[in-house]
């Protein structure tokens, strides 16, 4: 069968199983048919809170910086689009770190980009250095040594981060002995190693919760791998036997604000078709209610037809990035490979997920906290499948009590407690939710004033 048949019968198939659903609508190129970099874009797009569409390009400029050793290096960019489509600005090569300069884009590529839960931008340059931009400024605010990760030898994914902004990351190539790990916010050092036992095919991406409790790891050619923790990042995580996207070759996701639903890219001819009723060049997004189960919901379709020089179906778009306007009704999404006309514009709606009046937790959870950091007070979010005692504490890093916002019986359903810190100093806390049979849940947060 050749490339192109296969395209277009997956186009055939993904439209049949979508046409109930599907509500998003081609709106044009991003940002316009002009726009041409070597390669595409290799998960380097994501959306800061002004709506604004970041890209960095998976090669270098025709710039150039000079380097200690006096030799002159290709240079890399950071460009920022107006949801219009025009150049807001662009940043690099050469940006500011707590005023010394810094030669961000010399040597390599751009392996994957997101932002943190403050807009901030985190990206993956170099192969083995992550950087964070502040969005408003475009400085750096934090960076990482050369391979920061102890063991890693191959290029890093595409980062993703929690609710608590540490970054979640592994390597695209499997290092025997080094999976997936979770840095703390400034890259500063690894907070937890998750299990490698099932390690052994390439990867460009991860994704993870906003509370930090379950990590899906995309292989291409093993399925994604789900692995859990009751207590985020203090862990352990566990590999879950659920099957979840294991007929999908995912080489980027996304979370879509107000649905709250996970996107993931399917596959395509280079790196895997999926199975059916999937198809490949395009991304599904699932309700995620139930992480071990979730739930398809919409889907869209990479559109060949853009009129660009050139055949895009040929050149095999390999769908390795989307991202959302903070609405969540705007859609873009890019493919490696072609070097023009490697975003995509759709539009659609974002209809918030409801729970049913009355419906009744299947198991108690504790949610993470909101905001965080916070100052000086956040919301606190958990679920009671039972009526029954429970208690809800706060302790310092030292394990010392610093307030109960629970301790009682409470009703089956969901609850949220606002914990105010005025009175206490800034740093890490960690709040304990306790059930009368014994369950514990612990998850961390950041007081800063």
């Amino acid at each position: 069968m050749s490339r192109r048949f296969a395209f277009l019968l997956s186009l055939v198939m993904v439209a049949f199983l979508t046409t109930a659903n599907a509500q998003w609508k081609y709106a044009k190129v991003f940002p316009d048919t002009n726009l041409t970099l070597s390669n595409g874009l290799n998960n380097c797009m994501t959306v800061d809170p002004n709506g604004r569409v970041w890209i960095m390009p998976y090669t270098g400029s025709n710039d150039s910086v000079k380097t200690a050793a006096g030799t002159y290096a290709g240079a890399w960019h950071f460009y920022v689009y107006n949801p219009d489509g025009s150049l807001y600005k662009t940043y690099g090569p050469i940006l500011d770190f707590n005023g010394t300069p810094d030669t961000l884009f010399t040597a390599a590529a751009g392996y994957g980009m997101t932002t943190d839960h403050e807009g901030n931008i985190v990206a993956v340059k170099n192969s083995l250095t992550i950087r964070k931009i502040d969005y408003q400024t475009g400085k750096e605010t934090a960076r990482s040594a050369v391979s920061p990760i102890p063991g890693y030898k191959s290029s890093m994914t595409s980062p993703m981060c929690d609710a608590s902004d540490e970054v979640f990351i592994t390597t695209v190539i499997p290092t025997t002995g080094v999976g997936p790990v979770a840095l703390a916010s400034d890259f500063s050092s690894v907070l937890i190693s998750v299990d490698t036992s099932m390690y052994g095919s390439y990867s460009r991406n991860l994704t993870v919760t906003a509370d930090g409790n379950d990590v899906w790891v995309h292989h291409i050619g093993l399925g994604s791998l789900h692995y859990h923790s009751n207590n985020g990042t203090l862990g352990p995580y566990v590999l879950d036997p659920d099957t979840a996207f294991k007929d999908l070759v995912i080489e980027s996701s996304a979370w879509q604000p107000k649905t709250g639903w996970l996107w993931v890219s399917s596959g395509n001819v280079t790196s895997g078709m999926p199975n059916p009723p999937y198809s490949g060049y395009a991304w599904y997004g699932f309700d995620m209610t139930n992480r071990t189960a979730p739930v398809l919901k919409d889907s869209i379709v990479w559109n060949p037809n853009t009129g660009l020089a050139g055949d895009l179906i040929a050149s095999d778009p390999r769908p390795r990035g989307i991202a959302f306007s903070p609405s969540g009704d705007t859609a873009y999404v890019a493919a490696f490979g072609p070097s023009k006309g490697f975003i995509e514009m759709f539009t659609g709606k974002a209809t918030a997920i409801s729970q049913p009046p009355g419906n009744v937790p299947s198991s108690y959870s504790l949610l993470q906290n909101y905001p965080n950091p916070f100052n000086p007070s956040t919301k606190i979010d958990f679920a009671m499948k039972a009526t029954g005692k429970v208690t809800l504490k706060v302790y310092d890093v030292l394990g010392r009590e610093v307030a109960t916002l629970v301790n009682g019986v409470q009703a089956a359903g969901q609850h949220s407690v606002v914990f105010n810190a005025n009175n206490l100093p800034s740093g890490v806390y960690f709040y304990s939710l306790t059930t009368s049979d014994g369950q514990k849940f612990t998850k961390k947060m950041i007081f800063m004033k």
